[in-house]
């Protein structure tokens, strides 16, 4: 029998496993086995349950406090989001190969997520990471996107992933200036099959400046092969962002009309810090219950921001006559 404390816990774990498919997927997000959840569940366990529901509780108590603090819109439409979200519906559809290249924290990853939301049956993305960029380890990770079988020898795996592709669908690849020339070949092999099959399969390469600055490249011959098969490149950049991304983003401000906090965090994400950055300042600014001009200057002084070239009275009177 569990005590009322220890009930609450397990009461509050039945409803957390109800908004997942299954227990296991549940277990796999709690970090704790769906055999040891089963008979938690159950009030069978015969191990130290204490060390489990203190877990479990932690983990509540954490998503609770989370639940109190800031959540970004999930995904807005800006300028440079709509032209991302545009050249990978247009590389979906005529295929072959596409780049888009541009600063961090511009909407990039965003519009390849949301694309992905709005066409699960046709597009796949994957993240790369410095750790998997190998031909090997990025045809893994492709083949478990996919749902094919791994291999041991490189011409399985291909054969295996090809086997799960079909005409009609893109390949999405975020980060892609971490892809070696010998990866990005071996990735374009799969567009070129189709594209003899009189079938079409897209593929975009989505990454900072340095993905267009090699794919371009014409001092490298290995580059030429690409970069004649590149129906498609996009280079976008933060100035580019314009105030009204910022309406988008910021409703809350929008609504109140607070025009001189909107006109500061645009000035922001034309730095460095780009619209990730902007949105990294309000959230913070918002939970400090403070995100009035003042609150977000004062946060970002406190994050240290570089605001070198920001006339702070200047925007602030501009907002206020916008």
């Amino acid at each position: 029998m569990y005590t009322e404390e220890q009930q609450r816990i397990i009461d509050r774990l039945e409803e957390f496993i109800k908004e997942y498919p299954s227990q296991n997927e549940a277990a796999s997000v709690l970090g704790i086995s769906a055999q040891i959840l089963t008979p938690l569940r159950k009030g069978t366990y015969k191990g130290t349950v204490d060390k489990y529901l203190n877990k479990l509780a932690a983990y509540f108590n954490i998503k609770a406090d989370l639940g109190n603090t800031y959540h970004e819109i999930e995904y807005a439409h800006t300028s440079i989001s709509k032209k991302v979200y545009d050249t990978i519906r247009i590389c979906h559809v005529k295929g072959g190969l596409a780049v888009y290249a541009g600063d961090a924290g511009i909407g990039k990853t965003k519009a390849a997520q949301k694309y992905v939301r709005d066409n699960p049956d046709s597009a796949v993305y994957i993240s790369v990471n410095p750790c998997l960029t190998s031909i090997k380890s990025t045809l893994k990770l492709l083949a478990s996107k996919l749902g094919a079988p791994t291999a041991s020898t490189l011409d399985e795996l291909w054969i295996n992933i090809a086997g799960k592709l079909s005409d009609g669908m893109i390949l999405i690849f975020d980060e892609a200036q971490h892809l070696p020339i010998k990866t990005i070949e071996t990735l374009r092999s799969f567009s070129d099959y189709f594209r003899d099959s009189n079938q079409t399969l897209g593929i975009i390469f989505i990454g900072n400046h340095e993905t267009v600055r090699r794919l371009g490249s014409n001092k490298k011959a290995d580059f030429a092969q690409i970069r004649n098969r590149t129906k498609q490149t996009r280079v976008c950049s933060v100035k580019q962002i314009k105030r009204d991304d910022i309406c988008l983003l910021f409703p809350i401000l929008t609504d109140n009309r607070m025009d001189a906090e909107i006109e500061f965090l645009w000035r922001i994400s034309q730095t460095q810090q780009a619209l990730r950055g902007a949105v990294n300042l309000f959230s913070n600014a918002y939970d400090n219950n403070q995100y009035d001009i003042k609150g977000l200057v004062a946060m970002a002084k406190f994050m240290e921001l570089d605001l070198a070239g920001l006339d702070i009275k200047a925007i602030a009177a501009k907002g206020a006559s916008a």
